[in-house]
């Protein structure tokens, strides 16, 4: 046996390395080019201990879905060895144990079904929608470039919602919220199609780092706070005017997580002052009289967005994580 002793020095770095790699792994792997893709980002949510003994028990089905015609047009595409799983509005195929499938399932994919389907949601989704889930990157490398046209540079690392083939892909890592993450755009693309992308991602992105808590997913502290607390630094941080008219091309572009991070952060804003429900559902029922949420926005809090933006910057300066 050989012991290497590091010097504290030595250790110190090879610490902030870590901490350097996982945090840009954050930033960098949420982002997309294309708005038919809603790509993801940690699973932190409360686990059930209610755990039944195999994945069969877990299954719950609606009597007018239909599972079989997913699984039949998905035969082709499965990985050998993987497993299938019908539970509620979605088919799951994972190539992961058993154990760790059966508390995804019942932990992130139930916790958003009930949380948007309780909360916020009027219209469900009405079709099934498969999942699949990779525990290794090469292999959900694979599985992409194999079945659906996205280029491997466009290709986020840890999973994304198609629309246009209604299917989710995830390669799962257990500090992420992808499985939260996508789900939350399926709801919102069944319930509100024509949601702007820094709405659609911003709920998204709060949902990915939550609790659950009296059947709704509450946000907490993510990291996604570093590029806004770059922009303040920089004096590069723009408005909410600014993040509510953008559109698809630069919400994807360069600032990709600046935006993602503001949108989350004012909505968690919205949620522990009690407004996101009726945020939600006005912005959606009024799309058409102000497709930006501005006026919606500033009719439900009482407030004008330039109050909302200095409120919104204390409440970011406010987190000391």
């Amino acid at each position: 046996m050989i012991i290497v002793i590091f010097s504290n020095q030595e250790l110190m770095a090879k610490s902030l390395i870590i901490i350097l790699f996982i945090v840009l792994s954050i930033l960098l792997g949420c982002s997309s080019k294309k708005s038919d893709i809603k790509p993801d980002y940690a699973d932190s949510t409360e686990s059930r201990n209610d755990v039944k003994e195999s994945l069969p028990e877990l299954e719950e089905t609606f009597p007018n879905f239909d599972y079989s015609s997913v699984i039949k047009t998905q035969a082709n595409k499965v990985p050998a060895g993987m497993s299938v799983t019908k539970f509620k509005y979605f088919v799951v195929f994972s190539d992961m144990n058993d154990e760790l499938t059966y508390k995804l399932i019942d932990n992130d994919i139930r916790n958003t079904i009930e949380a948007m389907s309780n909360n916020y949601v009027n219209k469900l989704p009405e079709v099934v929608t498969p999942i699949f889930l990779f525990e290794k990157y090469d292999n959900y490398k694979e599985f992409v470039l194999e079945n659906y046209d996205i280029p491997e540079n466009d290709i986020s690392p840890y999973g994304f919602y198609k629309i246009s083939k209604n299917v989710i892909v995830i390669r799962y890592v257990s500090w992420k919220g992808s499985i939260l993450h996508e789900t939350t755009h399926r709801f919102i693309k069944a319930d509100f199609p024509d949601a702007p992308s820094w709405f659609d991602e911003g709920f998204a992105s709060l949902n990915e780092k939550s609790v659950f808590k009296n059947g709704n997913l509450i946000g907490e502290f993510s990291f996604r706070i570093l590029p806004l607390r770059r922009a303040i630094n920089d004096n590069t941080y723009t408005g909410l005017k600014h993040l509510m008219q953008t559109d698809d091309e630069e919400l994807y572009g360069k600032r990709t997580s600046y935006y993602y991070a503001q949108s989350r952060y004012l909505l968690m804003y919205l949620q522990e002052k009690g407004f996101l429900e009726k945020f939600y559902k006005t912005f959606r029922d009024s799309y058409k009289k102000d497709n930006t949420g501005i006026s919606q926005l500033e009719d439900i809090t009482g407030k004008s967005i330039q109050t909302l933006d200095e409120e919104l910057l204390d409440y970011i300066k406010s987190f000391k994580q």
